[in-house]
């Protein structure tokens, strides 16, 4: 057990002894004759009743001074704040998981590289008790997987994403509008009242060219949903970089960038479903109080067989 103020208790380890020993310097000697004289003093002291009294009072004594003692120490340990550490481990939550993909010739090459990314986490995710799901959007958003652990389906729908993605090169001038394609992502999770992590990969420039909601209104309806958001920047301009980071933080999620982006977003979002365990510091006051609580009895004891003898 640790204790807030150690310092408390060491002064009273120092304390109380030079206490006693100024108690025993001012204390009369007992050698010294106090109070009136009594005649045949020696004759009384020799009779079993007077001794018998005599034994009950030096108990009487050594009580009350421990309990004293126990009251003492117990009340400077509890101004010391005891502490004991207590080792909390949250049970892990299962997760869904959608992909929320910016499908305008601006972003495809770097979306095509993030799907092939999640099909490489497919594995993983076939352990986990996650489900996926996948939105695409340009002007306007489609569904293009439903939340599902059929993990076989999600490989199907990814891998023909990418081969579309492909066919269609550079072709297309529609504006990507990511404010409104967040919003739809965000309300795609089913079980609303569920335990359940809820994330959003935000593959996309940032653009809201048309969108009808700005990102970081987008990212308030995502953080009132519950929904945490990672952003994955791919062909992104300053500002469509900063509107990233700003609907990232805004929901506790991450902008998330480097050789393998969707593998570091589930790192992060494992963490978040299955937190490690965390060593709290709560008080401790049990052992001193019931430390006290015996000192208080002790002379309440003896207070009241002195009141009764």
């Amino acid at each position: 057990m640790d204790l807030r103020w150690p310092l408390l208790l060491v002064a009273l380890l120092v304390l109380l002894p030079l206490a006693y020993a100024l108690l025993m310097r001012f204390l009369p000697d007992p050698e010294t004759p106090v109070g009136l004289p009594v005649a045949h003093a020696a004759r009384l002291r020799a009779l079993p009743r007077f001794r018998e009294l005599a034994r009950q009072q030096l108990l009487l004594t050594q009580v009350q001074l421990v309990s004293v003692g126990l009251v003492l120490v117990g009340a400077v340990w509890l101004a010391a704040r005891p502490l004991h550490t207590e080792v909390v481990d949250e049970p892990a939550r299962p997760g869904d998981l959608i992909v929320c993909a910016d499908l305008t010739p601006a972003a495809r090459t770097g979306t095509i590289a993030a799907l092939g990314q999640m099909r490489g986490l497919l594995p993983v995710l076939r352990t986990e008790p996650v489900r996926l799901g996948m939105q695409g959007f340009q002007a306007s958003t489609a569904e293009l997987l439903a939340l599902t652990d059929d993990f076989a389906q999600a490989d199907a729908v990814l891998a023909e994403t990418q081969q579309t993605l492909r066919s269609l090169g550079a072709k297309g001038s529609e504006g990507a509008a990511t404010g409104d394609g967040l919003v739809t992502c965000a309300k795609a999770f089913d079980a609303p009242k569920a335990k359940r992590g809820r994330a959003v990969v935000l593959v996309g420039s940032g653009s809201s060219a048309g969108s009808v909601l700005g990102i970081a209104e987008a990212a308030g309806i995502a953080r009132d949903r519950g929904v945490t958001v990672y952003a994955v920047p791919v062909g992104a301009s300053a500002s469509g970089l900063a509107d990233l980071k700003a609907a990232a933080r805004l929901t506790g999620g991450a902008v998330v960038t480097g050789g393998n982006p969707v593998d570091a977003v589930w790192s992060k979002e494992a963490v978040r479903l299955d937190p490690p365990p965390v060593a709290l510091r709560r008080d401790g006051p049990v052992v001193p109080t019931v430390v006290v609580l015996l000192g208080l009895g002790g002379l309440l004891l003896a207070g009241l067989r002195g009141l009764f003898r």
